[in-house]
Order: C-alpha cells, then structure tokens, then sequence
C-alpha cells in the first residue's frame, strides 16, 4: 500500500470518528434540553400548586364594623413590607377613572409615628370617586387613633384604595383596607379609646376593629339612623365627624352591591369606589 493510499484511508477514519463524535455530542445537548424542560415544567407546577392551594378565606366578621385581626410585626417604628391589593370592578362609580396607583403595593409599618402637635386642629379631605368627603378629626377625644390615621395619611397610605364594604341594615360605608377585601391593615394595631357613651349617629367618622384593641386602618362613615343599633356596644373609636360632603357618603352608601344574597362577603359594591387621595389640613 503506497503511502498516499494509506493517508487518504486515516484521513477518512478520522473524518467518520470526528463525525460519530459530534452526532454524539448533539445527541446529549437534546437530552439536556429534554431534562431543563421537564425540570422548569415541573417546577412551574409545584409554583402553580403552591399558588393555589395558599391561600386564605377572610375569617367570619360579626354584625358591625369589622376588620380580621392581624398579627403585625412589632418593634421599632418603621417600613418592614407590601401588601398586594386586590382589583376592584372595572367600572367606578359617579363616572370616576381608577386612580393611577390603585394597584400599587401598600406598605406595611411596625408602629405609626408621632406626628401630632399640641394645639393643631386636624382635618381630613377624602377625595373619593363620588366628590369630596371633609372630616374634622378629634385628636383631644381619640389622639392615639387620630396619630395613627394622619400618619398613614400623610405616608399616601390611603391614596387608591376602595371602600370594600357598603351595609344598608347598619348605614354605614367603609373602608381603609390596603388589599380591598376587608382583611388588610397597615401593619399593627391601635388601642381603643372608648368612653362607653358613644353614639354613631349620621356623619360620625370611625374606626372598624376586630375586637378590643385591634383597630389599624379600616374607618367607616355612618351615613344614616341605621347605625344606632350599634350604640349599645359602643366598641368603635370616634375619631371624626363629617363637617362636608354627607351627601357624597351617602351617594356611596345608595350604590348597588355584588351580591345581597352573599351577607358581609357581598357587601362589596358593584362599581369601584375610590379613595383617590387623603389630605390632612393642620390650623393653629
């Protein structure tokens, strides 16, 4: 065999060795993708499980303004996370627009600050889908509610959500929940102070709770006499008194809900209502 004979023969055992290799070398990068998919597949089953299967029914509320208790972080006053809200109906009411940070995370904080001073009158705008509501709030009556309720004003806490609850056999309207479904707060929880002589006549401004001592964010507006079968247990702070805009709680109050078969969870009006902004008004 003649020397070029025999380098034509290696140079096309080499060619077919190299070709084997890289037909075996294709052949494990599709085994690879074959296994990063059903690895990523089964993850994403595992997350879409995990997702479902977490979550949390709201816990039964009692006849009157209520709130789920939460247990909050404590310590130090300050930030420590978000919470999620939830979408309202597509349509708002009064021919509104959804605010542009509705859906924007609310924070959550360990203890509110103390921003009151002595000697300033507080008031409160709340400028809702349906006109403006004016609030005197009464820092002498309730100053540690009042501290709190400026606090989270003045943090933009309130600016976006959603009255989540309008109740006809109580007349009253409320709201300040951060996820809109009635279970959400700022993160803590404030003491009550009660007198044991309140009275929740039409225009009263006041705090929803989930027992003693477990007041946070969520405030209802009484709009109507309804509201004083609720005087008896006097349990909800007085922090406010309406001095403009009654007739625009009660437009809300008017507005049809979800669903009146469903009790307290059907209270949910039909149409977004917004709380677009809440400004507080300081005078010496």
């Amino acid at each position: 065999m003649s020397k070029r004979t025999r380098n034509r023969q290696l140079a096309k055992q080499h060619a077919r060795r190299q070709a084997e290799r890289q037909q075996h070398d294709r052949k494990r990068q599709r085994i690879g993708v074959i296994v990063a998919v059903l690895i990523i597949a089964a993850a994403g089953i595992g997350a879409a499980y995990f997702a479902f299967a977490g979550g949390e029914e709201p816990a039964p509320q009692a006849t009157g303004p209520t709130r789920t208790e939460e247990t909050g972080p404590t310590g130090a006053t300050g930030q420590t996370t978000t919470v999620q809200p939830e979408p309202g109906p597509a349509e708002v009411a009064c021919g509104g627009e959804q605010p542009r940070g509705a859906l924007r995370p609310k924070p959550q904080f360990t203890a509110p600050e103390q921003v009151l001073e002595d000697g300033v009158t507080y008031t409160a705008t709340l400028q809702t889908s349906c006109g403006d509501i004016v609030i005197e709030l009464l820092a002498e009556d309730a100053p540690e509610t009042v501290n709190s309720f400026v606090f989270l004003a003045q943090q933009g806490f309130f600016d976006g959500q959603r009255f989540h609850r309008l109740d006809t056999s109580i007349d009253v309207i409320q709201g300040g929940d951060p996820t809109g479904t009635g279970t959400g707060g700022p993160g803590y929880s404030i003491p009550d102070e009660l007198t044991g002589d309140e009275s929740y006549a039409p225009g009263v401004f006041a705090m929803a709770n989930a027992g003693p001592d477990t007041g946070g964010s969520q405030f209802f507006i009484v709009t109507g006499p309804q509201a004083q079968a609720l005087d008896d247990q006097a349990a909800w702070t007085i922090f406010g008194e309406i001095v403009e805009g009654q007739d625009v709680a009660e437009t809300i109050q008017d507005l049809p809900i979800q669903d009146p078969s469903a009790g307290l969870q059907g209270q949910q009006p039909a149409q977004s209502v917004y709380i677009e902004k809440v400004t507080i008004d300081e005078s010496r």
